[in-house]
């Protein structure tokens, strides 16, 4: 499902032959993700992954690497492109914007564990304040005006008590508009999702897909790595809701680096919900999409998730932070 680009073995060696990096051992599609297609490559000097951008313009690419790269010289665990044998790390495969980059150890995990939520949330305020002096960040293309632009339209796509609650929730959203502009901002992840870091056991040892990186409130950036790596398996349970251990833990690392204000403590719940609304919103697009060219999201990226997330945040307080 994630990858939308098929390649060949004489695509991928292609490519390769612009750097200095052996030859082309094995390659194979990485599924996790929804908007990049995203191959693992393995050559005769080392592993990499290959990421084709389908909607991303080169300059919108070039202003992802500043960032990976600003983060880099800060010790910070992202990835950044590998340079060919002219020194262009940017190219072209399939008329779209490609680049390779070096494979991190670990993986994905699974059964998410609080020392890795610690983990995450520290390494998350981190990266806020490592990018605060990096100017120009990029406008965030899935904020609030196009939770407001794209609504309208996905919800002919919703049963009518759904559709009621994305009207009310888009209500309430604007009459807090006011509160968001007053968060602290500065460039957020805007995608770190589980599947978005590796680990060696609790150890974090990288933070991928800088891809969505753009200007924003850093609450909202956290509460989106909250409902996502604090999210109850309601696989059986049948809670959508989050882990208040899980939550915790989340918020000791993160402000053991940043302690969050008095007021953003206040705004949590306005900040899960907006993050939940985020997610199912362009979740809704992407099933829509999927379905115009007959396929279907993983059962993983499905619409419904942070439907019932936000329904949950609806009906609850957190504890603040």
């Amino acid at each position: 499902m994630a990858v939308y680009t098929s390649l060949t073995a004489a695509d991928v060696s292609d490519l390769l032959s612009h750097f200095d990096l052996g030859e082309l051992v094995e390659y194979s599609p990485i599924s996790a993700g929804i908007e990049n297609s995203n191959y693992a490559v393995t050559t005769s000097q080392g592993e990499y992954v290959l990421t084709l951008f389908e909607h991303h313009a080169p300059d919108e690419v070039r202003n992802f690497v500043r960032l990976a790269r600003h983060l880099g010289e800060k010790d910070l665990c992202v990835p950044s492109p590998v340079e060919g044998a002219s020194g262009v790390w940017l190219h072209s495969l399939k008329n779209k914007p490609a680049i390779l980059c070096r494979r991190f150890t670990g993986s994905h995990p699974d059964q998410l564990s609080e020392q890795q939520c610690e983990a995450i949330g520290r390494e998350l305020a981190e990266f806020h304040l490592a990018s605060s002096d990096l100017p120009d960040p990029r406008h965030d293309e899935r904020g609030y005006d196009w939770w407001q632009s794209i609504a309208p339209e996905l919800s002919t796509d919703l049963e009518a008590s759904d559709k009621a609650m994305l009207t009310d929730e888009l209500a309430f959203q604007k009459a807090q508009r006011q509160h968001w502009c007053q968060l602290p901002h500065g460039w957020i992840h805007a995608d770190l999702f589980h599947d978005n870091a590796l680990f060696d056991g609790d150890e974090l040892t990288a933070i991928l897909d800088l891809y969505n990186a753009c200007e924003g409130a850093w609450l909202y950036d956290l509460a989106i790595v909250a409902n996502d790596w604090c999210a109850f398996d309601d696989s059986g349970l049948g809670d959508s809701g989050l882990d208040p251990k899980r939550f915790e833990a989340l918020l000791i690392g993160y402000q053991s680096v940043r302690p969050l204000s008095e007021f953003e403590s206040g705004m949590w719940n306005t900040a899960l919900r907006g993050a939940a609304l985020r997610f199912w919103l362009s979740r809704l697009l992407a099933a829509r999409m999927a379905k115009s060219r007959s396929e279907e999201l993983p059962a993983h990226k499905q619409p419904t998730e942070y439907r019932d997330r936000l329904r949950w945040h609806r009906a609850h307080s957190l504890p603040e932070g």
